[in-house]
């Protein structure tokens, strides 16, 4: 099988003012291509250590494919780096100077001359294009290794890996045969489940030495399977589906999307499949619920609008909180988030109603009502459904799984 080595450069990046997204990006794509990453390094905007660790990933990977450090500015060493690492001259592209020229005068800006230092590359290597921003990447052979370099900003790296880049890597692999095995991961998304809980229903299926290998990770209420499989493509293929029914089958409903859908997406596309109508009522998440679905394209076709009713008066004025109830069971209460479900699908006209409100802290718990307590409801056309959460965490952390709980009840409600 072929192999791989990343790299990432950037001082912001080494001294955590930024983080590497593009490294599981890029691995995740050459996964995808039959390519396994042996390793990953970031390194700083330093010449002497990028032509170090393009001489050391070069003479042990296949591919190395390094994003970062092809901007305008004299830190933005990669073009010297490979060059020195290869040996050879570094040369300027008349085409790419050129094209920059273009680039500049149809935005109606003079160019700085700094930018012509984007036009330049090694010699001999193969220009990959950037139509995506100013910063052309390049690939050329190093050591025992094909080097490909890519812009780093994360939209520049995703277009030029996929459209140059990966098909590079198609043709080498092609011309070597093809690869008689591919690395393959599928993730599935669950909500409303705790990792312990979903791991114990998956027990037999994370045994160790198994294949496919599964696991889980959790991340801000989302819990992730993975199933990850190696092998000939076909049968790679058969396992993984195989094992993805089987974790459906017995996670149920818990399993909302696949390959990174986000909670707010898949209850998005089905609130707009449903034809139905929404309306918001929100203490506690502020606007939360509301932002999270307005981020689907199209969503104004079923989503009407929502009140924030932070207040014990908003909650009275804006929804018709009896304020009687108000003052006997407290704002936090199952009650009252019936009631602003009610309310709000009442006042707006909507099929679907959803009410929330809770303690987000850090302040304003008690014995009682400990930070973290959040009460949902839903109100579809007259019958409503409640749940009671007990969130962990701080108060961004709880407000943010409150609102994404609050979208996961909406998405089982229209699934039933």
């Amino acid at each position: 099988m072929a192999t791989a080595r990343i790299l990432s450069t950037g001082d912001e990046l080494v001294r955590g003012r930024s983080l590497d997204t593009n490294t599981s990006e890029i691995a995740r794509a050459l996964s995808g291509e039959g390519v396994s990453c042996e390793g990953a390094e970031v390194v700083a905007d330093d010449l002497p250590a990028l032509v170090d660790a393009i001489r050391r990933a070069c003479a042990t990977a296949d591919f190395v494919v390094l994003s970062g450090g092809l901007g305008p500015t004299e830190d933005d060493c990669t073009r010297a780096a490979a060059a020195a690492a290869a040996g050879v001259a570094i040369e300027r592209v008349p085409e790419l100077a050129a094209a920059l020229e273009e680039r500049f005068a149809r935005r109606g800006i003079p160019m700085p001359p700094s930018n012509l230092l984007q036009a330049d590359r090694p010699a001999g290597a193969e220009t990959l294009p950037n139509r995506h921003g100013t910063a052309p990447g390049f690939a050329m052979a190093i050591g025992r290794g094909r080097f490909l370099a890519l812009p780093g900003p994360p939209n520049e790296m995703r277009g030029v890996l996929a459209e140059e880049a990966l098909p590079r890597i198609r043709a080498f692999l092609a011309a070597a045969g093809g690869p008689r095995r591919v690395v393959r991961t599928r993730s599935l998304e669950t909500w409303g489940e705790r990792e312990a809980a979903v791991g114990e229903k998956i027990a037999d299926l994370m045994r160790r030495g198994r294949m496919p290998r599964v696991g889980t990770t959790a991340a801000r209420g989302t819990i992730r399977i993975l199933v990850h499989a190696e092998g000939d493509p076909a049968d790679v293929d058969a396992l993984l589906a195989s094992d993805e029914a089987e974790i459906r089958r017995r996670l149920g409903p818990a399993v909302f999307g696949a390959d990174g859908e986000t909670i707010e997406d898949v209850a998005a596309r089905a609130l707009l499949a449903s034809g139905r109508t929404l309306a918001v009522a929100e203490s506690c998440t502020g606007g939360m619920i509301g932002a999270l679905l307005t981020g689907t394209p199209g969503i104004s076709a079923s989503f009407l609008g929502g009140v924030i009713a932070y207040a014990n008066e908003a909650k009275v004025r804006d929804l018709g909180v009896d304020a009687a109830l108000l003052a006997r069971v407290g704002a936090v209460s199952e009650e009252v988030a019936r009631a602003m479900a009610s309310g709000v699908r009442a006042r707006t006209g909507a099929d679907i109603g959803i009410g929330i409100t809770g303690v987000a802290g850090p302040g304003g718990g008690s014995e009682e009502k400990p930070v973290g307590s959040v009460h949902l409801a839903l109100d579809d056309r007259g019958a409503v459904t409640h749940r009671r959460l007990a969130l962990p965490g701080d108060r961004a952390l709880v407000r943010e799984i409150a609102a994404k709980s609050a979208l996961d009840l909406l998405r089982r409600s229209l699934g039933r």
